[in-house]
């Protein structure tokens, strides 16, 4: 006993710490979660003042754990005041928990109007756009306090998204007028307000006269309403200039339209090489400018077509909205495409790429995506590969020499510039001076160099349609969009360039010649139709993993505890962490608390020694499955990849059904209940994810991402999750699940896991999301609710700390006062 007290005086410093005025608070990033388990209850939450400008300060410190902190005790009040509100909305809107935010400011009585107009604004459209557009027609006649001209900006954008052109106008009006004044208080402003200015009178789908005896051409831009999302990157429009070659090969064609654009248009005619040039009948031509990001709001004749390319990766003006599909009146033919994105992937989006498909795409990913959904696609490669097109042989190659362009992953040697192909100029040019910078750009690299080193993808690729050397060295290897387009020896990269120019020659020709849609839509499936079916056939075939050399039941068995059956009883797994190994007990005497029938409370993991277990009732008994000797090395996994987890259902092989809970939670609610949850067929329940990112695929894309070393290996992931699962489904929280483990063992899950942790590295939740994906039950949130994330709730069954902050830490995290009432409550019935 004589470290006890210690440990108290320890805790009850801390405590008069962590309680004392915010300024002299702590900061709750700095503050460990390891810490002594506690003996007594921690002292109440207390009234603070000034919460707004201290959360500001902690989350412009990157300290947002410690702004959560600060929220939590506000909230914990009886009464939070308005402050505490204001501030737990900035937080929640900071995480990007737009609903959680809107929930607390708008019970501020309209103090979030004046105090957090931004993050009001911002949640609201999120949550509920046309809530938004009506109250912005309010605000218009009736403003409730003096809005500022950054206020009417952000509502400006989310308007663009969501609302029509007679609100956008006048929102831009009153934008404009209320920035007279008010230019001290929004310094880039000015800057914001003139980029804004040739959308002030835009319709949507607009339409432009037909020129008669003209086809209809438009070439790819990045402009759009939201400064932020307009690309600053040159290699876009080093993407164009190759599209553009594939045009200006028929030397036949006579351009019109703006005389910037035409000029520069001839000026690449001329340069054409003379082995690609065509010489097939002319044909007038219209050129058009097109903003890829942001097409709808401009104007375009009925019918005109372009080559659709690139990364859709830009929401229009920052609001989590796509400007997908294009303009009504634009006719895309679908190459080189790129998307990864669920939000802009709506029903309306995936019958317009079927409409005008099938959808040529830089890579396979992409392809597996696309065929996923249902989409015909196929890879084409990167229209950069045909850049050459308009860059004549030179006469002499320069003498060698290196250029580094955006070099990052090793140091750039001394004498040596890193060039950018990123910069703000790019923003602040005309479309046809972006287009001459790009072609100089390519010039100075192949007239003064004979090798690059780049992470750009457009520097690579087109510098190698020029001849030149390239150590393509990107931030990392297994990104989603490099599968099939790195490495490439000379035969790949010229089946690529090649076949992109193969492909594109007819379908072209027949738009120049004036052919119908019907037409030349038709002609092109039946120009892709064998990339097509390859495709297909490649996306649905079988590869089998090897084999793992010994059976996952063997691996488990020298863990398997016997424990004698009860009739009724409730099996509880907890999987507790090393950090989280000295409060078990505490879980453990939570959960006996709560008990109304005969559980039995398995612990699984490594260190249990570490573990101490309580008195209980004889409703509970507890079962320590120690798993830190077993030799998961014999199948090529680690123990950091919580291999343990996926040997569940071996590792109890008598139970057939199990409640996963997490330590740092208390139970509320029955768990006899949870455990009977009807799962409907499926292996498993659990809640979708309480984080801000809802995506199961962006999940298991961050894991493959961590194979950067064996970039192979993840663009072999990524085609076997798309062909296991539709593109996309919610990610879930495995902290509270219900097992079908008897199905789980039939189904053979443990050595599918396995073989996918021991080949792809990934951890045992991201192995349960690929064997599950969709196919599970959907659990209550109120049986898995994180107070630092949802909405207040009276109807929590299970309250789970799933965030940084833990209820035995020094630092005050929301409702942990429940952890310390339930150990109260044990030990007041032990003591009856």
């Amino acid at each position: 006993m004589p470290r006890r007290p210690l440990r108290l005086a320890t805790w009850l410093r801390g405590a008069r710490r962590a309680l004392s005025s915010g300024a002299s608070r702590p900061s709750a990033a700095r503050q460990g979660t390891t810490g002594p388990v506690r003996t007594a209850p921690p002292a109440p939450p207390q009234l603070r003042t000034d919460l707004v400008p201290q959360v500001r300060a902690l989350m412009k410190q990157k300290d947002v754990r410690g702004a959560q902190s600060l929220v939590d005790e506000g909230l914990a009040l009886p009464e939070p005041t308005t402050d505490a509100l204001l501030a737990a909305g900035l937080v929640a809107h900071h995480r990007r928990l737009y609903e959680r935010a809107l929930a607390f400011l708008d019970r501020t009585d309209g103090a979030a109007w004046s105090k957090t107009p931004i993050a009001f604004t911002e949640s609201l459209f999120r949550v509920d756009p046309q809530r938004g557009l009506a109250l912005t027609r309010e605000w218009l006649d009736t403003p409730p306090v003096t809005v500022r001209a950054r206020t009417w900006h952000t509502i400006l954008r989310y308007v663009f998204a969501h609302g029509d052109d007679a609100l956008r106008h006048e929102v831009h009006d009153r934008l404009v007028e209320s920035y007279r004044g008010d230019e001290a208080r929004w310094p880039g402003g000015a800057d914001e307000i003139a980029w804004l200015a040739r959308w002030r009178n835009a319709q949507r789908h607009a339409s432009a006269p037909a020129p008669e005896g003209r086809v209809s051409f438009a070439l790819m831009d990045y402009v759009q309403p939201g400064k932020s999302k307009t690309s600053q990157n040159i290699g876009d429009q080093v993407q164009t200039l190759a599209s553009l070659g594939h045009v200006v090969r028929r030397q036949n064609l006579r351009f019109h339209g703006a005389e910037d654009i035409v000029g520069f248009a001839e000026d690449m005619q001329s340069r054409v090489r003379p082995e690609l040039r065509l010489d097939g009948a002319g044909a007038d031509v219209e050129l058009y400018r097109v903003d890829r990001d942001g097409s709808s709001f401009q104007a375009f004749p009925e019918g005109t077509w372009l080559l659709e390319f690139g990364w859709h990766s830009h929401d229009l003006a920052a609001t989590g909205v796509w400007d997908f599909p294009m303009h009504e009146n634009l006719r895309p033919v679908f190459v080189s495409f790129h998307c990864n994105k669920r939000e802009l992937l709506t029903p309306e989006a995936l019958d317009y790429l079927r409409a005008h498909g099938p959808v040529g795409c830089r890579d396979w990913t992409t392809v597996d995506l696309l065929l996923s959904l249902d989409v015909p696609a196929f890879f084409s490669g990167c229209l950069t590969t045909t850049i050459s097109t308009v860059f004549p042989e030179l006469g002499s190659r320069p003498q060698e020499a290196t250029v580094y362009v955006d070099a990052v992953r090793e140091p750039v040697p001394a004498g040596h510039e890193n060039v950018k192909q990123s910069y703000r100029e790019v923003k602040a040019r005309t479309f046809t001076e972006n287009m001459r910078a790009a072609v100089d750009l390519l010039e100075w690299y192949r007239t003064s160099f004979t090798h690059v080193v780049t992470k750009r993808l457009h520097c690579y690729l087109p510098s190698r349609s020029l001849g030149l050397e390239v150590d393509f060295q990107p931030a990392n290897y297994a990104d989603v969009r490099f599968a099939g387009l790195h490495p490439l020896d000379h035969d790949a990269f010229e089946a690529i360039r090649k076949g992109m120019i193969a492909r594109l020659e007819p379908v072209l020709s027949a738009i120049f010649a004036g052919r119908d849609a019907d037409a030349v839509y038709d002609l092109w499936r039946e120009t892709v139709a064998p990339e097509v079916e390859a495709a297909r056939a490649r996306h649905t075939a079988q590869h089998a993993l090897p084999a793992l050399p010994v059976e996952p039941v063997a691996i488990a068995a020298p863990a398997v505890v016997e424990a004698e059956r009860v009739d009724g009883a409730v099996d509880v797994v907890l999987l507790p962490r090393r950090d989280e190994l000295a409060h078990v007990g505490e879980a453990v005497r939570a959960l006996d608390a709560a008990a109304t029938s005969p559980q039995r409370v398995w612990v699984v993991g490594s260190a249990l020694h570490r573990v101490r277990v309580p008195k209980l009732s004889r409703l509970t008994q507890v079962h320590k499955v120690r798993t830190g000797g077993l030799d998961l090395g014999a199948v090529g996994v680690s123990p950091r990849q919580q291999a343990h987890q996926a040997l569940l259902p071996h590792l109890l092989p008598d139970v057939d059904r199990a409640v996963v809970l997490p330590v740092d939670a208390v139970v509320l609610g029955d768990v006899t209940e949870l455990a009977a949850l009807d799962l409907g067929g499926h292996p498993l329940a659990a809640r979708h994810t309480s984080n801000a990112d809802p995506s199961g695929f962006g999940l298991l894309y961050r894991a493959a991402r961590r194979l950067d070393d064996a970039p192979e290996t993840a663009y072999d992931f990524y085609r076997r999750i798309h062909a296991r699962h539709v593109f996309d489904f919610n990610a879930f929280d495995t902290g509270v699940m219900v097992l079908d483990l008897a199905q789980l063992r039939e189904n053979g899950y443990a050595a599918e896991a396995l073989t996918a942790m021991r080949e792809f590295r990934i951890d045992a939740r991201e192995a349960l999301h690929l064997f599950v994906g969709p196919h599970r039950a959907e659990l209550d949130a109120a049986w898995d609710h994180v107070p630092t994330r949802d909405l207040p709730s009276d109807e929590a069954k299970l309250v789970h700390w799933a965030d940084s902050l833990k209820p035995w830490d020094e630092a005050y995290v929301a409702r942990r006062e429940l952890w310390f009432d339930r150990a109260e409550a044990h030990v007041g019935a032990a003591a009856s």
